[in-house]
């Protein structure tokens, strides 16, 4: 059993939030969407990667944001993740610039730029400090092993440093990321510097419904809602949202080989309530190097209700 997020905030002081407890650090676009806001079913590989090292959900952090029409800030201090056999000795700063240059009735324009240091990375007692990066293909069919995968390294410090955009025209959203990861890898007496990198680059277009709309507080995109204000079969039918999707994940440096990904992805979501998502999604998707190189389709069907 374990807590999966509690935190305190608190609002006295406009425009900062203080919040500290077990939850979600600012970091990333796609990583601060959340799950049931995705476009996919899966986030890119390198946005999982990247938000495993010190930020994503469970964490342990404080944090400082300030947030509004035009922007989105925030910095944290951040441990392990919370629940049995975890390390909580990790410590890390994390942080996240966001800016909306243009923001008109049709159109609107994102950049950031997010970061993040592990300066004391985990370790259990009697071992050295380590890390692994791993992933499932951006749609987890149950799988038992992870196909990009550098196995476990013992490292001095780690970090990854990544910009971010997005532009959104009436119905239409575009939105990538790029991020490159650096590790200091520990060898007796002296370290190896490993530098490992992925991208992503999305469509998505609201066929039916009110279009996706940015929100400050976490700097990312909301579902497709009715502009109705409906709870169920907007239109008659309900919301539908079609997007594309193109991503690349490297974890090949030096000594190590975790593989190099490549997916190409299709989605088509449908809301028949604005509780309940179905989702319908097309990958294939190839990987070179790492401990089993493959090629792979699969299609993957959810249903997911959000409370």
């Amino acid at each position: 059993m374990r807590l999966f997020e509690g935190q305190i905030s608190y609002i006295g002081i406009k425009p900062f939030v203080f919040t500290v407890g077990i939850f979600k650090p600012s970091f990333g676009l796609e990583s601060m969407q959340a799950q049931g806001d995705t476009a996919f079913i899966e986030r890119s590989s390198i946005s999982t990667i990247t938000r495993n090292i010190a930020a994503g959900i469970e964490r342990q952090a404080v944090q400082i944001e300030a947030h509004g029409k035009r922007y989105h800030l925030a910095i944290s201090g951040t441990a392990g993740t919370a629940g049995p056999g975890k390390n909580g000795n990790q410590r890390a700063v994390v942080f996240r610039l966001v800016g909306v240059p243009i923001r008109t009735r049709d159109l609107f324009f994102h950049v950031g730029f997010s970061g993040e240091w592990v300066f004391k990375v985990a370790h259990g007692r009697g071992q050295e400090p380590a890390a692994t990066f791993s992933d499932y293909p951006e749609m987890n069919v149950g799988l038992t092993s992870k196909y990009l995968n550098t196995g476990e390294i013992n490292l001095r410090s780690v970090g990854a440093f990544g910009l971010e955009a997005a532009a959104a025209w009436k119905r239409l959203l575009l939105q990538g990321e790029a991020y490159e990861i650096i590790a200091n890898k520990e060898i007796e007496n002296t370290s190896q510097k490993l530098h490992f990198s992925g991208w992503y680059a999305q469509a998505s277009y609201t066929l039916v419904g009110k279009p996706r709309s940015w929100k400050s507080r976490t700097g990312a995109f909301s579902s497709p809602t009715c502009a109705k204000n409906q709870n169920y079969l907007c239109n008659g039918i309900g919301l539908i949202e079609a997007s594309a999707r193109y991503s690349e994940a490297n974890l090949r440096s030096a000594s190590v080989d975790g593989g190099q990904q490549k997916a190409w992805s299709a989605n088509l979501n449908w809301w028949p309530m604005d509780i309940l998502k179905v989702a319908l999604q097309y990958e294939y998707g190839t990987i070179k190097g790492g401990r089993i190189p493959e090629n792979f389709h699969a299609v993957l069907s959810m249903v997911q209700i959000k409370f």
